[in-house]
C-alpha cells in the first residue's frame, strides 16, 4: 500500500488485533485496530512518516485550524485553552517557579498567548510542524525548537523545563513511549508535564466515523494504555482524571520523573473498549443503507 506502514503495538509489542474501522472523519483512511493482549488503541496500517509529514505541513491547517488563513495571529477562542492553567492551579502548581515552558504542538498559539498572561515572566518554547503557525509563535516571542518530536530535539535540553505542555498531542505521534522518554530526558528534576488526549472510553453521543476516528490520531487511549505509556517511559502520574466540567470526553494527567516499571498486560481492557466501539458502530453503520434506500426511492421518483 503506497504512502502506508505496518507497526506492531507500542506498548506490549504484540501484532495480535481487533479491526475497528478503515475510514474515519472527512473519509480519510484511519484503520483503527485495538491490541488483544493489553487494549491499546492504534492506526495499522498508518500513514508513513513521509505522509503524515506533508499532512501536517500542508494540509493540517485547512482541515484542523481554517482560522488560521482567517487571521494574521490565530489567537481568538483564548477560554478554550483555560483548563490547562485552572488544571495546572487547582493541582496546587506553584506557578511562580516556573521559568521555562515547552508548549509540544503549539498550534497557533492560543495556548501560550494565554499563559504567557498568567505566567509573564517565563522563557516559552514550542515544536509545531504547520509554518503558518510557527510565524505566529515567533511573532509572540516564542523560540521554536523544532516540527516535530521524532527529531532528537532533546539532546540539548537535558533537565532544561519547568514544565511541558501536551495538550491533544501525545495520540498524534509515531511512537508515545519513545516521545514520553524525551520528556522525561528534558523535564526538571522538579518540573511537571500536563498531558490531555482523547479518553477513547468516553467518547460521549458524537459520531465516532465522522469525528472521534481521526488518520492524525496514530493512538486512542484509555487510563490503562496511558498509564503503560507512562510505565515504560519512566513518568510518574501524579494525578490522572477523565473528564471535568471543561471536557467530559477528555483524559488528562500532570506527570513527572518516575522510574522506568513493567507495563500491566490484561486483555479485559480490550474488551471493554472492543464492546463500547462494536455498540456504537452498529448504530452508525444501520444508518448509512437507510440512507442509501431513501435516496435511490427519491431518485427514482
Amino acid at each position: 500500500m503506497k504512502d502506508f506502514e505496518f507497526t506492531k503495538c507500542a506498548v506490549c509489542g504484540a501484532d495480535d488485533t481487533d479491526k475497528i474501522c478503515e475510514r474515519g472523519q472527512f473519509g480519510l483512511p484511519t484503520h483503527l485496530v485495538l491490541c488483544k493482549n493489553c487494549g491499546l488503541g492504534y492506526l495499522n496500517p498508518r500513514w508513513t512518516k513521509e505522509r503524515y509529514i506533508h499532512f501536517y505541513t500542508k494540509e493540517y491547517d485547512k482541515y484542523y485550524r481554517p482560522e488560521v488563513y482567517k487571521t494574521e495571529q490565530g489567537l481568538g477562542k483564548i477560554n478554550y485553552y483555560l483548563p490547562v492553567y485552572e488544571r495546572l492551579t487547582n493541582f496546587g502548581t506553584d506557578t511562580g517557579k516556573i521559568k521555562r515552558v515547552l508548549d509540544i504542538g503549539s498550534g497557533d498559539g492560543n495556548n501560550l498567548n494565554y499563559l504567557m498572561q498568567q505566567i509573564p515572566n517565563a522563557k516559552y518554547y514550542a515544536i509545531e510542524p504547520s509554518e503558518q503557525c510557527r510565524n505566529t509563535l515567533s511573532s509572540m516571542g516564542v523560540n521554536i525548537l523544532g516540527t516535530d518530536v521524532d527529531i532528537n530535539f532533546h539532546k540539548d535540553y537535558k533537565g532544561a523545563f519547568d514544565l511541558i505542555i501536551m495538550r491533544h498531542v501525545l495520540e498524534h505521534f509515531s511512537n508515545p513511549v519513545d516521545t514520553m522518554q524525551k520528556v522525561r530526558h528534558i523535564l526538571k528534576d522538579d518540573g511537571i508535564a500536563y498531558i490531555a488526549v482523547p479518553n477513547n472510553l468516553k467518547f460521549g453521543n458524537g459520531k465516532l466515523l465522522d469525528n472521534w476516528f481521526r488518520v492524525v490520531h496514530t493512538y486512542y487511549f484509555t487510563t490503562h494504555s496511558l498509564q503503560n505509556v507512562f510505565n515504560l517511559a519512566g513518568i510518574e502520574a501524579l494525578s490522572m482524571q477523565e473528564g471535568d466540567d471543561y471536557n467530559q470526553r477528555e483524559l488528562f494527567a500532570i506527570v513527572r520523573k518516575g522510574e522506568v516499571k513493567d507495563a500491566v498486560y490484561n486483555n479485559e481492557f480490550y474488551k471493554q473498549q472492543k464492546t463500547l466501539f462494536d455498540n456504537k458502530l452498529k448504530g452508525e453503520r444501520a444508518i448509512v443503507p437507510r440512507l442509501k434506500r431513501v435516496l435511490k426511492r427519491a431518485l427514482g421518483k
